[in-house]
C-alpha cells in the first residue's frame, strides 16, 4: 500500500486520517490521548487506505504479539472524529 503518508507534513492539514495504534491495557483510561508518546500513528490523505489499514491486524509489526487498541479518526479542520475504534488480542 503506498498510500500512506510517512510524516505529518505531507498531509492536507485541514482534512486527513489517522489510524492510531497502542498496547491495551483495562487498567488505563483515556485511550484517546493520541499525542500520547506510546501511540504509534500513520496518516493518510483519503478514507479507503486508511480503512484498509484499520482493518489489517498485521499494520503494526512493532506491536505484534500485543493486545492493541486501533483507533481511526478523521482530522477536518483540527477537529478529531472518531470513526471506528477495536481491541485486537
Amino acid at each position: 500500500m503506498n498510500a500512506t503518508i510517512d510524516n505529518e507534513k505531507n498531509v492536507d492539514t485541514d482534512d486527513y486520517f489517522l489510524l492510531a495504534a497502542r498496547v491495551w491495557n483495562s487498567k488505563t483510561e483515556g485511550y484517546s490521548a493520541i499525542d500520547d508518546s506510546a501511540t504509534t500513528q500513520k496518516y493518510f490523505n483519503n478514507y479507503p487506505d486508511a480503512e484498509e489499514s484499520f482493518q489489517n491486524k498485521n499494520e503494526f509489526p512493532e506491536l505484534k504479539g500485543k493486545d492493541i487498541k486501533l483507533d481511526l479518526i478523521h482530522v477536518r479542520f483540527g477537529i478529531n472524529r472518531f470513526l471506528l475504534s477495536k481491541i485486537v488480542f
